[in-house]
C-alpha cells in the first residue's frame, strides 16, 4: 500500500478549472511549471485551431445548453461536454480520458509540493515520532498510525468531485481506500514543530525492532515529511490531501 500527500491549492484550481473561459485558464497556465511530468501541455497556439474546429461543427453548431453563448472560447474547461471535447481532441481515447488526462494536468500546476512513500514507512515513522515527542496521537493519527482526516468543509465540493471522479490515484470500488482527504491542520504541527534531534531519536528507536536499512529509510521519511509540512505551512491558500492506493 502505498500513500501520497499533496499540498495543493485548491482555490486556484477551482478557479481555473471550473471558473475561467478556457482561453484565460490556457493563458495562465501556459506560464506555469509543473511539480510532476503532466500528459498534456497548454498551449494558446495549439488551443485556438481547436476551438475554431469546435465552433464550426455540428456538436456546436446544434447546442441545446447556454445557446447564449456564442464563443466557445467562454467555456471553462470543467464545463466542456464529451462532445465538445472529441470535436476538440479528435486523437483522444474517449472524452472521459480526455477529461482525466487535462484535469490532472490543470492539478499538476497547482501542486506545491508531493509526497510519495509506502504506508509501512510512513506509519512506522509518524507512529515513532509522536512517541519520542510525547504526544498523544489519537488526534493527529488514525487508526492506522497515518495523517487524521480534518474538515473539508471550506474546500469547493465540486474539486472534490473531480478529485474523486478524475483522478486515476483514487479507486473507489477499492474497500479501506478513501477519496482524497484533508489533512486535519492538528497533524502538521508533530512535525513543524519537530527538531532535527527528534527525528534522528525516532530512527534509533526504531533500531530497537529493525535493521540498520529500515532505520535510515525512516529518517529520510521523516526528513520528506517535514519538509512538506513546512510547504503546506507557509501558504494560507493551500490544503493538504492524503491519497492511499495499492501498488
Amino acid at each position: 500500500m502505498q500513500i501520497s500527500l499533496d499540498v495543493v491549492d485548491l482555490l486556484q484550481l477551482q478557479e481555473i478549472w471550473s471558473r475561467r473561459p478556457i482561453v484565460t485558464a490556457f493563458t495562465r497556465l501556459e506560464t506555469r511549471s509543473a511539480l510532476r511530468p503532466s500528459p498534456d501541455t497548454f498551449k494558446i497556439e495549439d488551443l485556438l485551431p481547436r476551438l475554431s474546429r469546435l465552433k464550426r461543427s455540428p456538436a456546436w453548431l446544434s447546442r441545446r445548453s447556454a445557446p447564449t453563448i456564442t464563443d466557445p472560447a467562454r467555456i471553462p474547461l470543467g464545463d466542456l461536454s464529451d462532445d465538445y471535447l472529441l470535436e476538440m481532441y479528435p486523437e483522444a481515447e474517449s472524452a472521459a480520458v480526455k477529461r482525466s488526462t487535462l484535469f490532472l494536468s490543470v492539478y499538476n500546476c497547482y501542486l506545491v509540493a508531493h509526497y510519495d512513500q509506502s504506508v509501512t514507512y510512513t506509519a512506522a515513522a509518524l507512529q515513532l515520532l509522536a512517541r519520542v515527542r510525547h504526544l498523544d496521537s489519537s488526534s493527529i493519527l488514525d487508526s492506522e498510525n497515518l495523517p487524521a482526516q480534518g474538515s473539508p468543509e471550506w474546500i469547493p465540493l465540486n474539486i472534490t468531485d473531480e478529485i474523486r471522479s478524475l483522478d486515476d490515484r483514487y479507486d473507489a470500488a477499492e474497500p479501506g481506500a478513501p477519496a482524497a482527504y484533508v489533512v486535519a491542520e492538528d497533524f502538521w504541527p508533530l512535525l513543524l514543530k519537530a527538531a532535527s534531534e527528534d527525528f534522528e531519536s525516532a530512527a534509533k528507536l526504531a533500531q530497537e525492532s529493525a535493521d540498520t536499512q529500515f532505520c535510515d529509510v525512516l529518517l529520510q521519511v521523516l526528513t520528506d515529511l517535514s519538509a512538506l509540512a513546512h510547504t503546506w505551512y507557509r501558504s494560507p491558500s493551500v490544503v493538504g490531501l492524503c491519497y492511499r492506493q495499492q501498488i
